[in-house]
Formats: structure tokens, C-alpha cells, sequence
């Protein structure tokens, strides 16, 4: 059987090499989609979506005021995702939300977020970046953020652990949970760290840290995040060829 094709987002220009990577490694054929001219097609050749970081969700799509904590704003790909969310949940599409795209679910949901994590919390928010010597968020584990998860959940059968160290580069959150996810897992400070689904889908879930960065470091979390959202994927295909 041909390899399950699995959608990722992205703003325009940037780079998804990571995810691909992952998706690639999993036993996916990775798709970038960056415009909506194409997202209807393309989602129906799908059988699987992954919505990626990126920068902030703006307020206005969630009823918030503007913020100069907000940054780097993408009208255009907020639209995008929250159609794709949206769309993949009444197809029960596999899907697998990152950091923004943890964010931007909630979001597509009726959820709210948090503009900025260290104004929301003060001095009792951990670390959910870290900058290198070169200015540039760190890409690899932070020994300080330690992602709890709740013991029945999807996530925690997952990864074979109810308590894993990871990476981060966020500094938005959810607010308040969309009555149609429900949160399984955060960090020490209360931020949430794991969504799952309140409906039925073969595979639904979304993490706030950033797993395709850190399949080499955390003792295979990472790695099986993605191999049971690529075995997800390549069922929806059997699927599809069998009806």
C-alpha cells in the first residue's frame, strides 16, 4: 500500500523540514499547504492533516483585543487552519495539532488564549522558551519543562508515560478550553500542554511542545507521537480504498 498522505500546514515562505522529516520517518507522505485556493482538493486526497507552528493566532479570531504581545499575526492561514480543522473533524480525518496549532484548534473550537503567557502568570510561569547565544528560541529540551499527563488518556498511552521533559517555543497558551476538546496534560505552572477530542475520530490530539524537534532526545515520546498519528493515517487510507 502506498504511503498515507499527510497534509502540513505553514505560513507562506517558511520552512516545514522537520515535520516532513517525521511524517517521512513515520512511514507518511508529507504534503505542505500553505494556500487555501488549494485546500479543498487537496483535503480530500488526504488522509491525514498536521496543523504546524508559527506565529500568534490573531486575537480577533477568538473575540480577544489586540495586544503588543501579539506577533507575527497571519490572517490569511488563521482562515486557512480553522477551515482545515474544522473540515478534518466532519471527515474524521487523523489530525495532529503543534504548538500554533494547538493554539489555533482551541480556537476553531469556540476557546480562548492567553496573549502571552509571562503577563498572564508572572513570575510563576516556567520557562516555554528559551533563547540561544544566537538570539534564536532553542530547539531542543528544556530540563524545567516537564509535561504531566493524565494517566487515561490517548496521549499517555501514546508516549508510555504519564510525565516526559520536552522542548518549547510558545509564549501563548489556552485560556479556556473549547467544550468540544478536553485538556491531558500541563506543565507545573498550569499551562496546558495536551488536548484531546470530546468527539469521535479515529486519531485526534495536540500537543503545545514541539515533538518533530526532538525525536533523538526524549526516548522515543516523540517518535511515537507520530508513528501512531501515521498509522492513523495509513487506516483512513485502507478505508478509503475499501469503500
Amino acid at each position: 500500500m502506498r504511503r498515507p498522505i499527510v497534509l502540513i500546514t505553514a505560513s507562506v515562505g517558511t520552512q516545514v523540514d522537520e515535520y516532513a522529516q517525521a511524517v517521512a520517518e513515520a512511514g507518511g507522505e508529507p504534503v505542505r499547504l500553505d494556500s487555501a485556493g488549494a485546500a479543498g482538493r487537496a483535503l480530500e486526497n488526504a488522509q491525514g492533516l498536521l496543523v504546524s507552528g508559527g506565529g500568534d493566532v490573531g486575537p480577533s479570531a477568538y473575540g480577544a483585543p489586540n495586544s503588543p504581545s501579539i506577533e507575527d499575526v497571519d490572517a490569511e492561514r488563521d482562515a486557512l487552519e480553522i477551515g482545515l480543522i474544522r473540515a478534518a473533524r466532519e471527515r474524521r480525518l487523523p489530525t495532529l495539532c503543534i504548538c500554533r496549532g494547538l493554539q489555533v484548534a482551541n480556537v476553531a473550537f469556540g476557546g480562548t488564549l492567553f496573549a502571552d503567557i509571562p503577563a498572564a502568570l508572572g513570575v510563576a510561569a516556567l520557562p516555554h522558551q528559551r533563547k540561544g547565544g544566537d538570539g534564536r528560541n532553542e530547539r531542543g529540551l528544556i530540563a524545567e519543562h516537564v509535561v504531566r499527563i493524565d494517566a487515561g488518556s490517548a496521549l499517555a498511552r501514546i508516549v508510555g508515560t504519564t510525565e516526559v521533559t520536552t522542548g518549547a517555543r510558545h509564549h501563548q497558551a489556552v485560556e479556556r478550553c473549547a467544550a468540544d476538546l478536553r485538556v491531558v496534560a500541563r506543565t507545573a505552572d498550569g499551562i496546558v500542554e495536551g488536548l484531546e477530542a470530546n468527539f469521535v475520530s479515529p486519531f485526534w490530539l495536540a500537543v503545545q511542545w514541539h515533538p518533530e524537534s526532538t525525536r533523538e532526545l526524549d526516548g522515543g515520546a516523540s517518535r511515537a507521537l507520530f508513528a501512531a498519528f501515521t498509522e492513523a493515517a495509513r487506516l483512513q487510507a485502507g478505508h478509503a480504498l475499501n469503500r
